[in-house]
């Protein structure tokens, strides 16, 4: 059985989410757990339990992270379900928004979002 790290999609026309996923063609920020780095990936589409992204070829990204989009007024801790080259699946594990990250530990993400919205 394959890793849920290199699970590849099913077929075209055979969709297995529940939650039906919308085209998004978003910009968007992976940050790491603790804040300490960040990448850009563009999100193709995405539902309540998940996304699917694509990043830099060449470029390597953690498998459990928090992902940032424009447009959306929330954060959501990510881990990834599947990968196909620069290509990614993501399974959305919590969703936090934005104005429930005003103080605490997470707060970080307001800022780095304030930050994606100006990039």
């Amino acid at each position: 059985m394959p890793s849920p790290t290199t699970e590849q999609p099913h077929a075209a026309g055979t969709e297995r989410r529940k939650p039906v996923r919308k085209k998004a063609q978003l910009r968007g920020l992976i940050v790491l757990l603790d804040g300490s780095a960040t990448h850009e990936c563009r999100i193709e589409d995405v539902s309540l339990a998940g996304a699917r992204i694509i990043i830099a070829i060449g470029r390597e990204i953690p498998e459990h992270f928090y992902l940032l989009v424009t447009g959306k007024e929330v954060a959501y801790e990510s881990k990834i379900a599947w990968r196909r080259e620069h290509e990614y699946g993501l399974k959305i594990v919590q969703t936090y928004t934005m104005e429930s990250l005003r103080s605490g530990p997470l707060q970080f993400l307001r800022r780095l979002k304030v930050q994606l919205l100006r990039g």
